[in-house]
């Protein structure tokens, strides 16, 4: 009896492990089709794909990492909050949940807790790309550009044809090979993400234009290595709403708005023909407000002259609407390779020499007026390298000037660090007790803004259809108004009065962290803002005695 049973026994343990296989393997085709999902930017489909994995198997990382990434896409972020937590909670030593971890503290802007998720998700597993990928944002954000550049050649030695990977590592190209490196990548299999698609199509066509060109340097004629400009009144005789510089732009006059929440020079389309400029191709340009994208272009300026600087080639965004009274944007980033002085109360912009490096000789000055995230080549530095790996056919190899961590210098110790994203200054800030937030440092809004997310969380928010708030994007529809609160930023603590707010998500949804307010020019101009962009550093300095009369009122 018992030899007749055996043979049972034994088909049916083969049917239950077939089964078990079938099953592993009808699983891992769903997680992969959600996977395809997400990497086509199809977010919520993404999501609802996840969630079915986890259905059958709640206890896949891979699904679960997934579903919180598809979920921080598509702004969900407490969504993503809460199935994180719960995710780590019952694997608190996966590798992969960690790294997703990271994501969603990045997001909330919580940096420190961030770095430290996507360094324990490296120790755990050193393949774990995204672990990678989440520290390259954030040295990047901590102005540490040579760590977050080792962590993209690291990323793409263990994940060359991962696309996530690439789209990182081309920005670190000199510009004949990032055009080569776009080029194919659009050619073969990559997120079919429409908004990241038509971006890259745009830098495309820009390095199309420009590649067979010396670099458009906007290089410094003559040396200036320090400087003093007036700085204009932007506003009316009733209401001043910023500062501003004049500027000539092959020698036509501008009064441009200096914003330290811009990123380049932006100028209109009149300001762009009477100047003469050349037009190269076209952008798109957007800020605050609800208009989303407007159609411009980019331009050379042959000759552009900011008090006693005088810059030759240099790139310029054209917008076709026009702003609000200004005839241009000029971002204060422009001037980073000088320690920028904004000497409100002194209505003096003065530029000076960045504090030298142990390990640096000087650079060469130039106005740069195109956006950079650190870890590009400098097309100076690398065009003699470049050109010889041409005329050789090989690749290029690692600039010959790698980039270079924050510096601080010992005069500036007591400076505030502040975290970079692009053009973007964001000052940790307390509203009332609240945990640090980041706020925006914008010389060119008129008011101090607080997101609704943040305000709701500290005081009381209100409709108010009085306030209207304007940006590069149009009006802003829906603005609230939000009761007293205290914010605290570097040394200083100032109380607010009916703040104007508004959902800051699309800025958010950009940016890829949490902005919770703007310090505008209602909290600049009546203080001195020096800024070093080189290292992340920033020094508010306040005289009571030198507040301008016509902010005493």
């Amino acid at each position: 009896m018992l030899a007749r049973l055996l043979p049972l026994r034994l088909a049916l343990l083969l049917i239950q492990a077939l089964f078990l296989l079938a099953s592993a393997f009808s699983q891992d085709a769903d997680l992969s089709h959600a996977d395809k999902l997400y990497q086509a930017g199809r977010f919520a489909e993404a999501q609802a794909a996840y969630e079915a994995v986890l259905a059958v198997s709640p206890s896949s990382a891979s699904a679960q990492a997934g579903l919180v990434r598809s979920l921080l896409r598509q702004e969900k972020i407490d969504q993503a909050r809460e199935t994180i937590n719960k995710a780590v909670a019952a694997q608190p030593n996966s590798a992969t949940l960690l790294s997703a971890q990271g994501d969603v503290q990045f997001r909330f802007a919580e940096m420190g807790e961030a770095e430290a998720s996507y360094l324990n998700a490296k120790k755990l597993d050193p393949k774990e790309i995204h672990a990678y990928l989440g520290l390259v944002d954030v040295y990047a954000a901590y102005s540490l550009y040579r760590r977050a550049y080792d962590q993209i050649q690291a990323a793409h030695q263990l994940a060359p044809d991962n696309v996530e990977v690439q789209r990182v590592w081309m920005t670190t190209l000199p510009r004949k090979h990032r055009l080569a490196a776009l080029q194919a990548y659009l050619a073969g299999p990559h997120p079919d993400d429409p908004e990241e698609t038509a971006a890259l199509q745009r830098h495309i066509a820009f390095l199309q234009a420009t590649v067979d060109r010396q670099a458009h340097s906007c290089k410094l004629a003559g040396k200036v290595e320090q400087t003093v400009t007036p700085l204009d009144m932007m506003g009316s005789a009733k209401i001043i709403h910023g500062v501003g510089l004049v500027v000539k732009l092959n020698g036509h006059g501008a009064r441009f708005l200096l914003d330290t929440g811009a990123g380049g020079i932006l100028v209109t389309r009149h300001i762009a023909e009477k100047a003469g400029l050349t037009r190269l191709t076209d952008i798109q340009v957007s800020g605050i407000g609800d208009k989303g994208e407007r159609s411009g272009y980019i331009a050379v300026a042959d000759d552009i002259r900011i008090g006693d600087l005088e810059f030759h080639d240099c790139l310029v965004e054209v917008t076709d609407k026009g702003l609000e009274s200004e005839d241009g944007l000029i971002g204060a980033n422009v001037f980073r390779r000088y320690l920028v002085d904004i000497d409100m109360p002194a209505m003096k912009l003065k530029l000076s020499p960045l504090p030298k490096r142990p390990d640096e000789g000087s650079a060469e000055s130039s106005l740069e007026a195109s956006e950079s995230n650190g870890l590009a080549p400098d097309e100076a530095e690398t065009s003699a390298e470049t050109n010889s790996a041409d005329a050789k056919g090989t690749s290029p190899k690692a600039p010959a000037r790698l980039p270079h961590d924050r510096y601080v210098a010992p005069e500036m110790a007591d400076w505030t660090k502040v975290f970079r994203f692009g053009h973007m200054l964001l000052v940790p800030t307390r509203v009332n007790d609240s945990k640090p937030t980041l706020f925006l440092i914008d010389t060119g809004s008129s008011l101090n803004l607080i997101s609704t997310r943040a305000a709701r969380e500290a005081t009381k928010v209100h409709s108010d259809d009085r306030v209207k708030i304007h940006g590069v994007s149009g009006e802003v529809k829906q603005v609230y108004s939000a009761d007293r609160f205290t914010l605290q930023f570097g040394r200083y603590r100032q109380t607010n009065q009916d703040a104007a707010s508004f959902d800051f998500s699309g800025m958010n949804k950009k940016t890829g962290t949490e902005v919770s307010g703007v310090l505008g020019f209602a909290t600049w101009k009546i203080m001195q803002l020096r800024i070093d962009y080189r290292d992340g550093l920033v020094d508010f300095i306040y005289d009571p005695a030198r507040v301008p009369a016509y902010n005493r009122r």
